[in-house]
Formats: structure tokens, sequence, C-alpha cells
């Protein structure tokens, strides 16, 4: 995986980039909000794309874990995923996850289910199939 520092621009990180920013919310707690971000393109089918959607969410959550010497103590984290400007312009997040420490590690071991955003798929995959 490859770490893109985005902070202040528009980059669209594609797996197996992401991208990282940081937001100091030390008025709610003692650090930052920290954003990871990717998008992943359609895969050969619905169900094969949600894996990986969900497997680049826990590969964040352990990547965090590896490095959690470049974050701070209180720092909490959103892991994001979703679909390029080319398949959707609005509605384009299709995991949105995260929370401390503990809730990273539960999500990278697989403890803790990735669940998908409502809608995430809906009209992706049937205009696919329109395509073709």
């Amino acid at each position: 995986m490859k770490l893109i520092e985005t902070t202040g621009t528009e980059i669209e990180p594609a797996w197996d980039s992401f991208g990282i920013s940081r937001c100091d919310f030390r008025s709610q707690w003692d650090g930052d909000l920290v954003n990871l971000f990717s998008v992943v393109d359609i895969q050969e089918d619905e169900s094969t794309t949600e894996q990986l959607m969900k497997e680049c969410a826990r590969a964040i959550a352990r990547w965090v874990g590896e490095h959690k010497n470049q974050f701070g103590v209180e720092d909490r984290f959103q892991i994001i995923i979703g679909w390029p400007k080319s398949i959707r312009t609005t509605g384009r997040q299709t995991i949105k996850t995260g929370g401390t420490y503990d809730d990273l590690i539960s999500i990278a071991s697989g403890d803790s289910e990735v669940e998908m955003r409502r809608g995430w798929s809906l009209d992706v995959f049937t205009k696919n199939d329109q395509a073709n």
C-alpha cells in the first residue's frame, strides 16, 4: 500500500494507494481526527467489489496499527472507501468506519464487521450490466 499525503489537495487515491488528512479536534477530545481514504473501481461483480472494499478498510486499519508512532495517543480515525468520480459524482462513499485504536484493531482483525453504506451499489452494477 502506498500512502499519499493529501491535505489541501483534491487527489483521489485509487486502491492500493490511500490518502490521509488530519483535522485538530482538541475542542472535542485531545487529538486529531485522521481521515484515511481510497477509491475502488468496479470489480467483476457486486460481491467481489464488496469484498475488496471491505478488505481495503481492514488493510488501512492494519496500516494505522503498524504506524501508530506517527499518530497521537488520543487521535481518532475515519476510514472511508468510495467510488471514483468516473462511477459516481455524488453519494460516493461505500464504507465509513473507524474510531479509536481499539476500534481499528477490531476492524483489522475481522472481529468487527465492516458494513457497507446503504445504497452503496445502487445503479452502479445495473448501469455496467446494461453497457455490456
